[in-house]
């Protein structure tokens, strides 16, 4: 009898039990903050190149697949809304307006994540998780990444999901 109930508990443990459920989290696209220069101020704030709007995505991907293999989160389907993201863009000055975009999608959390771009071969991306219902952040975390390739965006994104948002918190 205790036997089964030992492995009752550990069953349960292993599936993340009653109390741990998954949280509902809507991830939001990768915006990218160009740096600005004194030529800008004539022919305005040029985006993001090609190559650095398909990272763009690549890095969301590689978020999104890192995230959902994890059993804390159940990942949000925000294609139905994706054309009211469209019109807020980029999501970093949009003063909040994230918190009840994720809301409507039914979402716990809302995960937002901007690519500052420092200079032709530094960039850092920062990914910041607020809680939905108390408009709180929970997690804010960033990475520096060193060349602007696929493999050193693929490389940071990563290293940011296992080092800091998928981390153990130390409990000594």
């Amino acid at each position: 009898m205790a036997a089964r109930f030992v492995l009752a508990v550990a069953m349960l443990a292993a599936a993340g039990g009653p109390g741990l459920a998954s949280q509902k989290l809507a991830i939001f696209p990768i915006d990218m903050s160009m740096p600005k220069s004194e030529e800008d101020f004539f022919k305005g704030v040029t985006g993001p190149t090609e190559a650095e709007q398909t990272r763009l995505a690549m890095a969301e991907a590689e978020l999104r697949k890192r995230l959902g293999d994890d059993k804390r989160y159940e990942l949000i389907d925000m294609t139905p809304i994706k054309d009211e993201i469209a019109a807020v863009r980029p999501i970093y000055e949009c003063n909040g307006c994230e918190i009840d975009i994720a809301a409507k999608a039914k979402a716990d959390l809302a995960m937002t994540s901007v690519v500052e771009k420092i200079s032709e071969t530094h960039l850092s991306l920062t990914v910041a998780i607020v809680d939905v219902a108390q408009s709180k952040l929970v997690s804010n975390a960033s990475v520096l990444i060193q060349g602007n390739t696929d493999e050193s965006w693929l490389h940071g994104v990563r290293w940011l999901v296992k080092n800091r948002l998928m981390a153990k918190e130390d409990t000594k």
